[in-house]
């Protein structure tokens, strides 16, 4: 009874593996990749854990919305990885991002069970990395990005994540609790070894911008903080306008430059 329960439950606890990858991209500054990841690894447990033996106390939303949930932050979760492999500069890659999040509700919602949830984000990001990169070699007239990143980045990640395609899609019928949780660790390491090394938006040394409460509530990043008040409050009046009209920017003067 009790090896039942175990693997009825396993599903629920492996979908925790992206609890690490969560803390990975927000340790090198995916910020916004971490919060799909949690987003995802969320709505994953509760989801599996209805179907598990005396938790539907944990149900919290109709069966239904959970599927929903756990389905869409899959596919996001593969969409925001592959975008921030590519490297895009802003804005399109704020653009893609919504592109990819808006465009993916819908074909959920119409089959959340198609191949076409996760071929359709895959191989648009894809033929939009390979199209960049192939620019980006022919005016480097040489490999990139550097050899390191395909053999210890793109190879083993794409490999991962094929190999959870593949058992999400094939493999599930021989025994659903294993094949399923491996599912969800392929899954958590391709993430992990795609995402870059370091998010170059968001800066580095004492620049870097780091997630806290205080930067969420306040709207204070953590590289404000080694700015000096009067150079806050006057930046914050120089731009102050109301919703009607153009801020009128003046030129700071000398004496409020600060030094980085």
């Amino acid at each position: 009874m009790g090896a039942f329960i175990a693997k009825m439950l396993l599903p629920t606890i492996s979908s925790l593996v992206f609890l690490p990858a969560a803390s990975v991209a927000a340790k090198r500054g995916f910020h916004m990749e971490a919060m799909v990841y949690f987003f995802t690894m969320f709505f994953i447990a509760i989801y599996h854990a209805c179907d598990g033996p005396g938790l539907s106390i944990l149900c919290i939303m109709k069966y239904e919305i959970l599927e929903y949930f756990s389905v869409y932050g899959t596919a996001i979760s593969m969409w925001v990885t592959l975008l921030a492999l590519g490297d895009f500069d802003e804005p399109k890659r704020s653009s893609l991002t919504m592109f990819g999040v808006l465009t993916s509700a819908v074909r959920i919602y119409q089959d959340r069970w198609g191949y076409g949830i996760y071929s359709g984000p895959i191989g648009t990001a894809v033929f939009m990395i390979t199209v960049k990169w192939l620019q980006k070699m022919k005016e480097k007239k040489g490999l990139y990005p550097d050899k390191s990143v395909y053999t210890q980045q793109v190879g083993p990640g794409f490999c991962f994540g094929a190999l959870a395609l593949m058992l999400r899609f094939y493999f599930e019928e021989w025994e659903y609790a294993y094949v399923h949780s491996f599912y969800h660790v392929s899954l958590a390491v391709s993430f992990i070894l795609l995402l870059p090394k370091k998010n170059r938006y968001a800066g580095t040394g004492r620049n870097a911008a780091k997630l806290k409460c205080y930067t969420l509530c306040c709207y204070i990043t953590t590289s404000d903080e080694g700015k000096s008040k009067d150079y806050l409050d006057y930046s914050s009046k120089t731009l102050d306008a109301d919703m009607w009209s153009w801020p009128a920017i003046r030129q700071i003067p000398a004496t409020h430059h600060v030094m980085q």
